[in-house]
């Protein structure tokens, strides 16, 4: 049997009805589980704008709640499309379908799952930043900058910047002895649980497009990193030898 004739016969297979109707149905399968992606998230909004509203100084129910969300959506849909898509490709088969367009087909399961996984990054990273701005304003409007700062030993003014986010000793002025300045938890907290999330929102671009592109990798931690140095001076060095080893180790840029 010549080249020809083969390709035209599994041309004719493919354009049978009982293979375009399996296409059909198929593509009818990937859109309702796109729908239900939706459906899901948007069933949260009220919830989720209810428990930003109500969050103190962390944001541990947020990671919870988008843990959860995520199981409900991307793992549990990609699950759900892996179990059908077997079937889906026994059924093309036994209708004739060339293994062209079965591998076309398949295709367009990778490509819901990838996006489904890039929608909800996305969506985590809104939701993580909004959780860090109001936990940042609680801690605005619970500390006072205008406070006055003692010396342990003569009682002079100390000039103490509240905003530290580790213990620093200070050297009184007057006295010549040294006090230890222990910054407010709350405060502390703002590394973790406001300034990282919002240096994931500042570079998050950046990490997206190092999925597909390795090189950008690079970028992002600079990105990343710069904003963290910039929002926490007294951990500049730390986070600037973080960041100078991802940008030179090649396990980081995997």
């Amino acid at each position: 049997m010549s080249v020809l004739l083969k390709a035209g016969l599994k041309k004719m297979a493919d354009s049978s009805q009982a293979v375009q109707d399996l296409v059909t149905r198929w593509n009818g399968f990937l859109k309702k589980i796109e729908a239900r992606y939706y459906e899901v998230l948007q069933q949260t909004e009220a919830p989720l704008d209810n428990v930003i509203a109500n969050l103190q100084f962390d944001n541990i129910i947020i990671h919870n709640i988008s843990n959860g969300l995520k199981n409900q959506t991307v793992t549990q849909l990609s699950e759900k499309v892996d179990g059908a898509a077997g079937k889906f490709e026994s059924e093309m088969r036994a209708a004739g379908a060339s293994s062209g367009l079965i591998s076309q087909e398949r295709g367009k399961t990778h490509v819901l799952k990838n996006w489904m996984e890039i929608e909800y990054l996305k969506f985590e990273n809104k939701l993580a930043a909004r959780a860090a701005r109001k936990i940042l304003e609680n801690v605005n409007a619970h500390i006072d900058e205008s406070k006055m700062h003692r010396c342990t030993q003569c009682a002079a003014d100390l000039h103490i910047n509240v905003f530290s986010f580790m213990a620093v000793n200070i050297k009184c002025e007057s006295c010549g002895s040294v006090n230890t300045y222990q910054p407010d938890d709350r405060v502390r907290a703002l590394e973790w649980y406001v300034i990282t999330p919002l240096a994931e929102e500042y570079a998050f671009e950046e990490k997206l497009k190092a999925r597909t592109d390795k090189s950008a990798m690079k970028e992002y931690y600079r990105k990343f990193y710069t904003y963290l140095m910039e929002n926490v001076p007294d951990k500049k060095q730390y986070y600037e030898r973080d960041m100078n080893e991802r940008l030179t180790n090649p396990m980081f840029m995997m």
